[in-house]
This record gives structure tokens, sequence and C-alpha cells, in this order.
């Protein structure tokens, strides 16, 4: 057991390390912001963005800020998802699949049981866009985007290490958009 504690510790690396630290750093974030949303100290911030963002409408920004909400929505996710699997299972790369399949299921129970944690409403200052049902707080085409999208990235650069940066890049737009699209 000590061996293998010790060749685990060796087989960290600095990024490694940054890459943990960063998600520390996010958590504890997210933690300040909905402890903060909980307490209503955010509905003013809200409003305030919800109008800067209502001043920019435009009809072609309406229709792409649609679109790519639509990329982040179940039904073109889970799609999306599955083909990454079935591409995984095909390379024998059975690891990576279950891990997808696995991650995909932690994220949405998450943002699914959060919501229904805060049960925050979502903000009624325009009735342009129909507003689903569900709670507003966290965004689940927010965390699926981060937390599946950002895996499947990782499991299409462990399949394909030649097409790490344009996988990255990719990624870090689809990811951006999607949560600036909400």
């Amino acid at each position: 057991p000590r061996g293998r504690a010790i060749r685990w510790l060796r087989a960290l690396t600095l990024r490694t390390l940054a890459l943990f630290g960063l998600a520390i750093i996010a958590s504890v974030g997210f933690v300040v912001i909905a402890a903060e949303m909980r307490h209503g100290a955010l509905d003013a911030l809200d409003a305030a963005v919800e109008l800067a963002v209502h001043r920019l409408d435009s009809t072609p920004m309406d229709i792409a800020m649609r679109s790519v909400s639509w990329i982040g929505e179940n039904a073109v996710l889970l799609p999306v998802l599955a083909a990454v699997i079935a591409l995984a299972v095909h390379h024998r790369r059975r690891v990576i699949a279950i891990v997808l399949a696995i991650d995909a299921f932690v994220v949405i129970a998450a943002y699914s049981l959060l919501k229904l944690m805060f049960s925050r409403a979502r903000p009624r200052l325009f009735d342009k866009v129909p507003l689903p049902p569900d709670f507003s707080f966290p965004s689940g085409h927010s965390m699926s985007a981060m937390g599946i999208y950002g895996v499947i990235a990782a499991a299409l650069i462990a399949m394909y290490p030649g097409a790490r940066r344009p996988v990255i890049a990719a990624a870090v737009l689809l990811i951006a958009t999607i949560g600036l699209s909400r």
C-alpha cells in the first residue's frame, strides 16, 4: 500500500495539482455564490444583468443564443454523449465509456437535486422567451456544458491525442457560449 501511494504521488504533475486547485477554487466560488443567492443578496445584480442583456436584444442575437442554448439541452447532449460512448466502445476504451456514463448521471442528478434544494424561481422581467417549469438555479445547461461536454472533450483527447488543441478550443468555445446563452 505504501509503495502504491508513493507511485501515485510521483504521478501527480504540477499541471494536475493546478487543475485540482482550480477545481477547488471554482467549487468554493459556487458555494459562496449559492449562499449569497439563497439569502437574496444577488437579486439586484440579477435584475441589473437581465436589463443590460435586454438592451443588447436583436433578432440575430436571439437566434444565435437560442441555437447555442439548444446544443446544451439534453435532447442534443444525450445523443452526442451516446455517440462518444459508442466511439469509446468501438476503440475498446471501455473505461472511458463507463466514465462518460457515470459522469453524465452524476451531473444530471446533481443539478436536479440542487435545483430542488435552492427552489429559485426563474426571473420574469420579460415574457419574450417561454420559461421552463422547473427552477432556475443552478443552470442545468451550464452544468451539463461544463460537466458533460468537458468530460466528452477529455475523452476525445484520450482517444485522439493528436486532436488535443482543436478539441480544447472547441470545448472552451462551446462551454462558454452555452453558459453565456443562459
